[in-house]
C-alpha cells in the first residue's frame, strides 16, 4: 500500500486556511494562537501516552479506596469538584483570554461531561445492572 504524504507547502497552506477561517469566527484569533496549539499538539505526540481508560481506572481505584471510609455520594462530589478544578486550570492554560472564552469553555466541558455520563449510564443499563432501589 502506498503512503501519501503532504508536503510542507500543503501543511503551510492548511495552516493558513485554518487561521483565516478562525479569524472570521473570532477576529482576535492570531497566527501565534495556532502556532501555540500546534506546538502543544506536537509535544503531546512525542510523549508516551497512557490511554484515557487506564487513567480513568486509576482515578476510580482511588475513589473506591475512599469509599471504605466515606459515602459514595461524598466521593462522587469530590471527583466532580476535582474535575471542575482541573478543567478550569486546563481552560486557563489553553486560552489567551479566559474572560472572553469563559462561556465557550463552560459550554464545551458541560457538553462533554453530559455526553460521557449518558454513555456510561447506557453501558450500565445495557450490561443488565439495575438500580439498588429497583422494585423490579
Amino acid at each position: 500500500m502506498k503512503t501519501i504524504s503532504i508536503s510542507d507547502y500543503a501543511y503551510k497552506y492548511l495552516d493558513y486556511m485554518f487561521c483565516k477561517a478562525a479569524k472570521e469566527y473570532r477576529p482576535e484569533f492570531s497566527s501565534s494562537d495556532w502556532d501555540n496549539l500546534n506546538n502543544r499538539l506536537n509535544q503531546m505526540e512525542k510523549t508516551s501516552k497512557i490511554s484515557r481508560a487506564t487513567m480513568a481506572d486509576k482515578f476510580i481505584d482511588l475513589a473506591n479506596e475512599f469509599t471504605s471510609t466515606e459515602p459514595k455520594e461524598r466521593v462522587g462530589a469530590a471527583i466532580m469538584f476535582a474535575a471542575a478544578r482541573y478543567n478550569s486550570f486546563e481552560a486557563f492554560s489553553k486560552s489567551s483570554d479566559l474572560l472572553r472564552d469563559r462561556d465557550d469553555a463552560i459550554s464545551w466541558y458541560t457538553r462533554e461531561y453530559k455526553r460521557m455520563l449518558e454513555a456510561n449510564i447506557e453501558d450500565l443499563l445495557n450490561a443488565g445492572h439495575k438500580p439498588k432501589n429497583s422494585h423490579q
